[in-house]
């Protein structure tokens, strides 16, 4: 492996890659720069041809032509010509017989003397300004003629000198033609155009002798775009750029005076582009692009000889100089690694002696080399005696026998750090028999530990029973929890069985909670639990849900006679009262049954529509049982259908604010409005959604989207210069969980600059009912910075005004209900002590729903303060709003 990449070699590849790849590099860029001068070279020289060909027509035959047309133009014949020239514009046949005018025979004889001196020339012209026309040879139409609706007069007009027309084929001899024009100006002016019609084969027959290399021609190109000349494609003849479909075409006018690469058909071209100066014809050559390249190869072959000449030469030199240099490290590199395996016999002490000679680093090294074996056979003399006294070493020795080395050796360093680990090995026997003691003193406390720890393990083992008893079983009945359940109901699942999942809800457990304490709850519900375990049947798996709940699995093959005995004998468990504290307890129970797998073969399903036929026991009047219907399951489609409109509505601005003015009494102004939530794009009842939202828990991001459009509207109206008036939103009791709600509320009227005291919260009895001291305490921190506070639908629950006095709240709203059972059935003076009442609290009061006159005149006269409902108005939207914003009702 070593001999692979041995000194000699890498000396040999280095050498070489030092030499050989500048001079390859070189190469390539002698040989580009080579073929890009060759290149460069034949366009330069193309160029010119183009160049030279181009002025060439442009002097000898253009300009001689200009020079012409302006001699002819200024010839008194045309500058005196009179109105009598013959005008073709209403043409008959007898035009071309009728007597022609002396100065029109002047001028066609003059026209013919030009003619048999310039055969380059077709034909000569001239129309006038008043339409008339000469041509030589005779002109001999068949229609209506006027020369002023001519390309060439009217680009001679238009140009004011010499104008060198497109090139066209004629009518009648069918020759390829140009005309160079002028005007004819007299002393008051433009007097009519002449216009010489020059033959363009001469043109042709010139360019196409041109030669460009071998394979080279020269096309013409108009500056209109069209080709005039072109030798090696005549079917291009005439032929616009943009008519052609060769691709080289397509950038051809963004080229100017250089030379581009493309394809014509399958062949490479090299093309040279020169534009006339003076006429604007571009002259563009086409060459093989081989042809081009041709010029650099035989260049090329040579460079190519000489290069691999040299190569040789330069391998052989390195070849001899490389081994006559590692030569002797080859050597010495042998000798080394035998003696780096301690092998200093193995090899001839002359070769060591042949290059002690040496005046350069070899004989430094083979003297090094000569003087090391010496040294190191006395060092492996020595080392051989220490050997045997290690392999005989004893944990009991008190002493070492040491390394000495004669004075001179340099290995001297080697046997005092032997010695020193002599001396360290010392030091570690003896610690080793200390340890030996210390060892054996703990190995003896160890034995008396591993029965301490057998005895922990034990424990440990006991406590992971426990815990997995735990985490299957409700902590505070000792009930398997709803993990336990479960996996019960999988099993039963699993094994296609039938049966029920009933879940039991507690009614009204809360008022329990509330007024005999959570402690007092616990114990009801042990009790609950353990009358419920005593009396469940072998088919029956009894568990705690979770709050006030129950879930019972009921396994039966017979399935519904079985299901109806054990959901009586359920309710019959709680005809009897509870004894807790010395208090008789009675508990009622709402009960939803969803059979399985009829209903659902889904653990979560199952359970879910158990939960749906319990709440629509509860809906019902609670204390009862329901078996989960196709109905329930529609309405649970509904729900979640309501629910993914409102998430849209949400995500995409679906919502709307709609107001309802709230009208004051006393003068039939309009006090305020109550900003009520509708959908933009569907009809659905709010009655409807927001239970939904309020049950799928999307009434908090929809309470906040309230108040900020509420809260915008008014600073809206604020900056129309309307003046401001309060606005009630709703506030549901599970707002309660926002508990950033109020530091929203109150940084939208800082940042849209609208007072507190323009805002109303509307909130019902219940949010007092379900947590009275927290409701207390946020609403009281919202009327510290003078958001007012109104009770909504009093009347329509529990409608107790004991505790009034005690809530931090403003106004009281008598429910539509409400105002109509006291209104219609009763005695109007039970309304006026009412609301007497509630005026001696030091409340305002809106009544609700009212839509009957007689009723609004009733609540006036009985101290009413404010009227809300259909008797006024309905519900509007903002811009309605602003159109009535002033409106004086009659109340």
């Amino acid at each position: 492996m070593r001999n692979r990449f041995s000194i000699r070699r890498k000396l040999m590849v280095s050498t070489l890659l030092g030499c050989l790849v500048p001079f390859i590099a070189g190469f390539f860029a002698i040989q580009t720069q080579t073929e890009q001068w060759l290149y460069t070279s034949n366009l330069e020289h193309t160029q010119v041809i183009l160049q030279q060909a181009a002025e060439h027509v442009d002097q000898a035959i253009l300009g001689n032509m200009k020079g012409l047309t302006a001699l002819v133009a200024a010839d008194k014949r045309l500058l005196h010509a009179d109105t009598g020239l013959t005008r073709y514009m209403d043409f008959s046949p007898e035009l071309l017989t009728q007597q022609k005018s002396p100065s029109e025979l002047e001028i066609r004889a003059f026209f013919g003397s030009i003619l048999e001196n310039y055969p380059l020339i077709a034909f000569i012209s001239f129309g006038s300004i008043d339409g008339g026309y000469v041509e030589y040879p005779d002109f001999k139409p068949t229609t209506s003629y006027d020369p002023r609706e001519r390309g060439w007069y009217k680009g001679a007009l238009v140009s004011r000198g010499a104008f060198i027309s497109e090139p066209y084929e004629t009518k009648v001899s069918k020759e390829l033609v140009i005309s160079v024009d002028d005007t004819v100006e007299g002393d008051e002016g433009i007097i009519g155009v002449v216009s010489l019609t020059i033959r363009l084969d001469s043109i042709m027959d010139y360019i196409g002798g041109i030669d460009v290399g071998k394979t080279g021609y020269i096309n013409i190109i108009s500056p209109g775009g069209r080709f005039i000349s072109s030798p090696s494609n005549p079917e291009w003849l005439m032929k616009s750029v943009e008519e052609m479909e060769e691709p080289f075409l397509n950038d051809l006018l963004s080229h100017a005076s250089q030379s581009f690469e493309g394809r014509i058909g399958n062949s490479e071209k090299v093309f040279t582009l020169h534009i006339s100066p003076s006429s604007g014809w571009k002259y563009l050559s086409v060459t093989d692009r081989s042809e081009v390249l041709n010029h650099s190869r035989s260049l090329s072959g040579t460079l190519i000889l000489v290069f691999l000449a040299i190569a040789v030469l330069i391998i052989l030199l390195m070849l001899i100089i490389a081994r006559r240099i590692t030569h002797p490290i080859l050597t010495l590199a042998q000798i080394i690694e035998k003696m780096a395996n301690f092998d200093f016999d193995s090899y001839e002490h002359k070769k060591i002696d042949s290059f002690l000679k040496y005046r350069d680093e070899i004989g430094t090294i083979s003297t090094a080399l000569s003087g090391m074996q010496n040294n190191f056979l006395e060092l492996k003399s020595s080392m051989d005696d220490m050997d045997g006294q290690i392999k005989g070493i004893q944990v009991e020795e008190q002493s070492l026998k040491r390394l000495v080395l004669s004075k001179g050796n340099p290995f001297r360093s080697v046997s005092d750090s032997v010695n020193g680990l002599l001396d360290k090995v010392s030091s570690y026997l003896a610690r080793i028999r200390e340890y030996n003691t210390e060892i054996s003193r703990k190995n003896e406390l160890l034995v008396s530990s591993e029965e301490k720890l057998l005895a922990q393990l034990e424990e440990i083992n006991s406590q992971k029973d426990h815990i997995h008893y735990l985490a299957n079983h409700d902590p505070l009945t000792d009930l398997p929890n709803r993990r336990s359940f479960q996996r019960v109901l999988r099993d039963a699942l699993t094994s296609q069985e039938k049966g029920a999942v009933i879940l039991l809800d507690m009614d009204n457990f809360k008022s329990v909670n509330d007024t005999l304490g959570h402690l007092f709850g616990d114990k009801l519900l042990i009790a609950i639990s353990r009358r419920l375990a005593e009396n469940a049947a072998p088919n029956t798996f009894v568990t705690r849900f979770g709050g006030d709940e129950f879930l019972i699995l009921f396994q039966s093959q017979r399935h519904a006679p079985d299901l109806n005995t054990y959901i009586n004998r359920l309710k019959t468990l709680f005809d009897m009262p509870f004894p807790i504290e010395g208090l008789d307890i009675r508990v009622e129970f709402s009960m939803g049954i969803a059979r399985f797998p009829d209903d659902s073969d889904n653990i979560e399903h199952a359970i879910m529509y158990a939960d749906l036929a319990m709440y629509e026991v509860k809906k019902r009047g609670k204390n009862n049982h329901a078996f989960f219907t196709g109905a329930m399951a529609a309405h649970l489609r509904f729900r979640q259908e309501t629910k993914a409109l409102l998430k849209e509505a949400l995500a995409q601005d679906g919502f709307k604010l709609v107001y309802q003015p709230q009208v004051r009494l006393s003068d039939g102004q309009v006090e305020g409005y109550e900003a009520l939530l509708r959908l933009k794009d569907n009809p659905m009842s709010p009655g409807v959604f927001i239970r939904i939202a309020e049950e799928e828990g999307l009434i908090l991001p929809i309470g906040r989207m309230v108040a900020r459009m509420a809260i915008e509207q008014m600073r809206t109206w604020n900056d129309k210069g309307l003046p401001a008036k309060p606005i009630s939103l709703n506030y549901s009791a599970l707002q309660l969980e926002d508990i950033g709600f109020a530091a929203y509320l109150l940084d939208l009227l800082k940042t849209h600059q609208v007072s507190a005291e323009y805002l109303q919260l509307e909130i019902t009895e219940h949010i007092f009912l379900e947590n009275k001291t927290e409701a207390i305490r946020f609403l009281g921190g919202l009327r510290r910075h003078g958001i007012r506070i109104a009770v909504d639908d009093f009347g329509s629950e529990y409608s107790s005004l004991s505790y009034l006095s005690t809530l931090p709240i403003d106004t009281l709203k008598f429910d539509r209900e409400l105002n109509l059972r006291l209104l219609d059935h009763e005695e109007p003076s039970v309304m006026e002590k009412l609301i007497a009442f509630v005026h001696s609290l030091h409340l305002r009061i809106v009544a609700e729903g009212v839509e009957n006159p007689a009723h609004v005149r009733t609540l006036r006269d009985g101290g009413c303060d404010v009227i809300q409902g259909y008797c006024f108005s309905r519900p509007m939207d903002a811009a309605e709003v602003e159109n009535t914003y002033d409106r004086v009702y009659e109340p």
